[in-house]
């Protein structure tokens, strides 16, 4: 997705009133669900304290974008925009409230219906995302389009750094036990309660956004909407011949086909991240799992500085260039970690792991790291927007 040139764009943005409303609902439903993936890491922690556990636990919410994501597109490419969204999170609501329910009883024997739990959260979310993006040309003009994306962009950076670094421990670290007819509810059980409500409120945003204003613009709006069932039973059966056209329009374009390595490449590497980061934190700094956010919190002030400064960037150096320098500085912050390990272990043996220069040093790390994922997404996502046709589907399952 491309950045915007100026703010007058934005601001234009947000004096249409459903536009608004999608916005605020993406912004809230993105960053407690960030906030609960991080909750369920100090979750994991407190109960078992395995390195294996936590990393099923991060499984449990990544894995869902890779198996549902295609599918999810296809499905809600030819769905009422709007009812995928406001139901998509009404499920959300359930599902966690039924999560903070179990927090009530003992959480060790629940390890796996919190984990199953969790893949239901990640997987209902793969649906919102596509409608989501669906929808946003339905509610702006020609010439807000490019502003618009932009600003979506960066509010799904935005909403990553406040749900890992700031709401979540936040809550995590202040929310006092409350006791009530004999049950304790502690802070893990009020934060994924109030997730809950707020995924309720997210669907109330959607809901207040006229069915009339997302419709597409050449759609004949005279046309009866087709039965549920039968909607869904024909969209299912075209699922396979549509994915398979669509990796058939990728495959046949070698700059598309670039692009979507490209992503796939900052997508793992950020699962890697995930995936260690606990064990950075506890093994390695010896610092408790709780602060965690505030470790890789210079990665969230890289993604947005990142944003900022790119468009400079990308029109001297072209995407290309743009992209190559942003793989290139993640792979450096990734191998900059041992080495940095290792030099501090060869300056002080004894207390290496313990003094704050390694701490500012990761720091540094994890700020080149989400300054770089910036040159890879963003213009890897402009790629894709330009090399696909208006309203392909390709674009909604590879943006997912």
């Amino acid at each position: 997705m491309a950045i915007a040139q100026s703010n007058k764009g934005f601001l234009t943005l947000f004096k249409k009133r459903n536009f608004l409303r999608l916005w605020l609902a993406q912004l809230i439903s993105m960053t407690i669900f960030n906030a609960t993936n991080y909750a369920l890491i100090i979750l994991i922690d407190s109960i078992v304290h395995s390195a294996l556990m936590i990393g099923l636990a991060v499984i449990c919410f990544s894995v869902p974008a890779v198996l549902f994501g295609a599918p999810a597109g296809v499905f809600v490419d030819r769905m009422d925009k709007r009812r995928v969204m406001w139901v998509s999170n009404c499920l959300r609501a359930l599902v966690t409230l039924v999560f903070a329910v179990l927090l009530l009883a003992n959480r060790s024997g629940m390890l796996v219906l919190l984990y199953l739990l969790t893949f239901i959260t990640s997987a209902i979310g793969q649906f919102f995302t596509p409608a989501e993006g669906s929808a946003i040309p339905m509610l702006v003009d020609e010439d807000e389009l490019m502003p618009a994306l932009s600003l979506f962009n960066i509010t799904f950076m935005i909403s990553q750094a406040v749900g890992y670094v700031l709401l979540a421990p936040i809550a995590i670290s202040l929310l006092p036990t409350i006791t009530l007819f004999h049950i304790q509810f502690d802070a893990y059980f009020q934060l994924y309660a109030a997730i809950a409500f707020l995924y309720l409120v997210c669907a109330g945003l959607i809901l207040s956004i006229p069915r009339s204003g997302l419709v597409k613009r050449n759609e004949n709006k005279s046309e009866p909407a087709p039965d549920l069932t039968s909607q869904t039973l024909g969209i299912i059966n075209n699922m396979k011949s549509e994915m398979q056209q669509g990796w058939s329009f990728i495959r046949e374009r070698k700059s598309l086909l670039l692009a979507v390595i490209q992503l796939s490449f900052a997508g793992v590497l950020i699962l890697v991240i995930g995936q260690i980061a606990p064990s950075i934190v506890t093994h390695l700094l010896l610092l408790p799992v709780n602060l965690m956010a505030l470790v890789f919190a210079p990665a969230g002030v890289g993604l947005v500085l990142g944003s900022i400064i790119l468009p400079r960037f990308a029109r001297r150096l072209g995407k290309p260039r743009t992209v190559l320098i942003g793989n290139l500085g993640l792979v450096l912050a990734t191998l900059l970690l041992p080495c940095i390990t290792l030099f501090a272990q060869w300056i002080n043996p004894r207390g290496w792991n313990t003094g704050p220069l390694l701490l500012v040093a990761i720091g540094i790390c994890m700020f080149i790291a989400g300054v770089a994922l910036d040159f890879v997404n963003i213009p890897a996502q402009t790629a894709m927007q330009e090399l696909t046709p208006n309203g392909s589907k390709v674009v909604c399952w590879l943006c997912n």
